[in-house]
């Protein structure tokens, strides 16, 4: 084996796409990441829901006795039309369309896949789970959004097997990709508004929204609210709090920060709603998620800084908590999206107990640095 195929040197960062893995071939489609979502668009139904995946795997080499620990995964799709299958390997991410299950279960960019010795090195089913709602444009979009083309494989930290387990995590468990999106945050509480989705779902949601909104100006706040626990009063705890605190210094003014301070980014657009973009702690009990990232929408900037999900803030936001302001780029609110979910900023970090002192990312300033004019 070569350096190059354990180190990704060969890995081409595209995507092979073949729509009929059940026909004569047709070449298949070449596809980067940057053409990734607009080129599927149009050679698939992107609306299809996902019924069911499986995730399999078989041995790497055909002499294997077992393949407890050394083979290739890849996951099965079931869909109301087709069948797909999605894997990475050291050239490219292939996904295979079909009528039939075994030209993806059992072939791969039409060659059979490899089997060991004996029964038990066969292309093996190791879990099934139900599709739920999710839909192929939204694991499209998630795929985009982990940025897995861009990623080299790497035998052990970027392999097949960590691809697969990735969108079968994202099928399984979608309640772990959770954002807070109220599009009408002015309007009363609505029982039909479900305002918990998935990143995914957010990005469709704002993309059927009639008109792009352009932004037109930005405002920063700042709120600190500090309650200060027993132990900070600890020599010991002083000692390390204060080097931590000074290491974290120097990243402050790219947006990240270890100081207790809540801040609130709002965009006005030239259609007159504004946006609001803070990650904040989850008010939801029905989802295992603590650090979300919150976004509003509504015709009334003051709704914006005395409400969060519905529910009055304490303390409130107010003009005395603008620390800055500026014209913005001339930028639909796509862009904005698609910046912090390229960016991964929504994998905040977990909520370790009733912690104020846990370092988080400051989106609210990150955001406010990335777009002003």
């Amino acid at each position: 084996m070569s350096w190059g195929r354990v180190t990704g040197g060969d890995f081409t960062r595209e995507l092979y796409f073949d729509p009929r893995a059940d026909q004569p071939s047709t070449g298949g489609y070449r596809i980067t990441d940057e053409e990734l979502r607009e080129r599927l668009s149009h050679l698939i139904d992107m609306k299809e829901k996902i019924e069911n995946v499986t995730y399999y795997s078989h041995p790497l080499f055909s002499k294997q006795l077992t393949n407890g620990i050394l083979y290739h995964a890849f996951i099965v799709i079931q869909t109301l039309n087709w069948w797909w299958s999605i894997e990475k390997n050291t050239e490219c991410i292939t996904i295979q369309r079909s009528k039939t299950f075994e030209s993806v279960c059992d072939m791969n960019q039409r060659k059979k896949r490899k089997t060991g010795l004996t029964k038990k090195t066969g292309i093996r089913n190791n879990k099934t789970t139900e599709g739920g709602n999710t839909t192929i444009k939204e694991l499209i979009d998630y795929m985009w959004r982990k940025d897995v083309l861009n990623e080299d494989y790497h035998i052990f930290s970027a392999n097949c097997q960590q691809l697969a387990a990735l969108l079968f995590d994202r099928i399984e468990s979608p309640q772990n990709h959770l954002v807070y999106f109220d599009k009408a945050s002015d309007q009363p509480p609505s029982t039909e508004r479900n305002c918990y989705m998935t990143a995914e779902q957010v990005l469709t949601e704002v993309q059927r929204l009639c008109v792009p909104e352009t932004l037109k100006n930005l405002e920063l706040y700042q709120l600190k609210k500090f309650r200060v626990p027993w132990f900070v009063w600890d020599p010991l705890f002083l000692l390390g709090f204060s080097l931590v605190v000074i290491v974290y210094k120097f990243s402050e003014k790219n947006g990240h920060s270890f100081k207790p301070a809540f801040k609130l980014v709002i965009f006005e657009t030239n259609e007159g709603p504004y946006w609001s973009f803070e990650q904040v702690l989850s008010f939801s009990n029905n989802h295992d998620i603590r650090y979300l990232v919150s976004i509003h929408r509504a015709t009334n900037k003051d709704i914006l800084l005395n409400k969060h999900q519905q529910t009055p803030r304490n303390p409130l936001f107010t003009s005395k908590h603008l620390i800055a302001k500026a014209d913005a780029e001339q930028k639909d609110m796509i862009k904005v999206l698609e910046f912090i979910w390229k960016k991964d900023y929504l994998d905040s970090p977990n909520d370790p107990g009733n912690s104020t002192l846990a370092l988080t990312t400051d989106l609210a300033q990150i955001l406010y640095n990335k777009f002003k004019g």
